[in-house]
């Protein structure tokens, strides 16, 4: 029996998405869209793959494709026509909690019912969630695009022009705040009063949080990395209690933080891992006695994204394993043969030896930041008795291509959950606590940060998880 899927579709680029299609996984993307009604007007090949007239920005891939040539998986897309979004928000009608068509006049009708919007502002995307704060039910989500992208894909462009524009920090600002307001107004336009949203919770890396509250990142451009605030913030806007969770350091956020605790690790003796992936890599390796953290630079390659012509996804990583085994690449990761010339063809997508290249740097960042987290804590990786994998990009991962192109180490097999969202499930556990979360728990703040460009031994093991582990 074939999973089924759901596909949100923006129809006219206008930043909302119009129409909710249900199909099966491994149906063509252009059926699927012309059978419901989508209107594809440019595609005067009807779906031969000639005219490109069915081009498509998927959200969860971060780029274009042709739908004509696009094979719907197990799960939920986003899909915009018309052109990338640029910059207006998209907004992403994730799912709503909604037993019956009454829900929402009942929330609104009885003015005493008091509702919170848990919000995870991450670099690409902004995540957010409609709580009732009595019983904790979720009623609705929604997220969008960060328009701030338009500055940048990574945190380090967008810092850059913060500091060296003189309104740099006041439009990051302006378009932070933008997406926020229209995620609460998508809310509004369900019928939920915004009288009745008493408290909003903010979840995110430590330079969106800042940008949020308008907060020079100036110290955020080189070493030693000195934000201006890591302390969660609590004040009151609009008759709303607006909290802001605290962080670890410059680069381990309080995404992670709120990971952490949403997943409560570091409660037990047993060791726990969390990896966020994305195109900054933080994890956290803890137990009730000690702990580490530290974050590593991937670049777009876990980040589902196109830069200079190069495709970067889960889907690529698949690819790459499967070259790999087929030995079109070595285990240096140099293209054999005739593909050092032309690269590799997977469908719409070309593999270069830059490609390569970029995904052997990410990999090995992230593995060794992985592996310098053990020899930190003196614990061999095989001690480790649980992996949590979170983020867009964790979830989507194959693990056995992990494994394959040594992203992970073989240690893990068998151990790894993934885990989704964690830092808006954090989020949104903090909407039902009595007091704010202004400090981290006594276990967090007792764990070490570990900043891999100061570390005597990041070359030598970064070095050694460039090439593909030997099959």
């Amino acid at each position: 029996m074939k999973k089924m899927s759901k596909l949100f579709v923006d129809e006219y680029n206008s930043g909302r998405f119009q129409h909710v299609i249900n199909c099966d996984s491994g149906e063509n993307l252009y059926e699927v869209l012309t059978r419901n009604g989508v209107g594809m007007k440019g595609a005067v090949c009807k779906g031969a793959g000639i005219c490109r007239g069915c081009q498509v920005y998927i959200v969860e891939e971060g780029m274009e494709c042709l739908a004509c040539r696009y094979e719907i998986g197990s799960e939920d897309l986003h899909i915009v026509c018309q052109g990338r979004p640029a910059e207006q928000s998209v907004l992403l009608t994730n799912h709503s909690d909604t037993t019956s068509s009454n829900t929402t006049f009942e929330y609104t009708k009885d003015r005493n019912v008091q509702l919170g919007i848990a919000f995870d502002i991450g670099t690409t995307t902004i995540a957010s969630s409609f709580v009732d704060l009595e019983s904790g039910r979720i009623l609705s989500e929604q997220g969008c695009m960060n328009r701030q992208s338009q500055f940048g894909a990574d945190v380090i462009s967008r810092i850059q022009y913060a500091s060296s524009n003189p309104d740099g920090l006041n439009t990051m600002h302006r378009l932070i705040c933008a997406d926020i307001e229209a995620l609460i107004q998508s809310y509004v336009e369900q019928g939920y009063r915004k009288e009745q949203m008493k408290k909003l919770v903010f979840s995110g890396n430590t330079t969106m949080l800042h940008f949020l509250m308008n907060r020079s990142v100036n110290g955020l451009t080189g070493f030693p990395f000195a934000p201006e605030f890591l302390d969660g913030q609590q004040y009151e806007y609009e008759n709303m209690l607006i909290e802001i969770m605290p962080g670890k350091s410059a680069f381990v956020g309080a995404d992670i933080v709120s990971g952490v605790q949403a997943l409560n690790l570091g409660c037990g003796q047993e060791y726990e891992l969390l990896i966020d992936l994305g195109t900054n890599g933080e994890l956290w390796l803890l137990n009730e006695e000690q702990g580490v953290c530290t974050s590593t630079s991937c670049g777009p390659a876990f980040a589902n994204s196109v830069t200079k012509g190069n495709v970067y996804g889960t889907c690529l990583l698949d690819e790459l394993a499967k070259a790999y085994i087929e030995g079109k690449i070595d285990s240096n990761g140099l293209l054999q043969g005739e593909y050092f010339e032309k690269g590799i063809s997977c469908g719409e997508i070309i593999i270069t030896q830059d490609t390569v290249r970029q995904i052997q740097l990410a990999k090995a960042a992230i593995r060794t930041g992985i592996e310098l987290a053990a020899y930190e804590l003196r614990i061999p990786l095989e001690n480790i008795s649980k992996i949590y994998l979170a983020g867009g990009f964790g979830f989507f991962l194959n693990l056995e291509s992990a494994f394959t192109i040594g992203l992970l180490p073989d240690e893990f097999r068998g151990r790894i959950t993934t885990v989704g969202n964690t830092s808006l499930k954090g989020a949104i556990q903090t909407l039902s606590l009595s007091e704010p979360m202004l400090r981290l728990p006594t276990r967090l703040e007792n764990s070490k940060v570990l900043d891999l460009s100061m570390s005597k031994n990041f070359q030598e093991f970064f070095l050694h998880r460039i090439p593909f582990p030997k099959q």
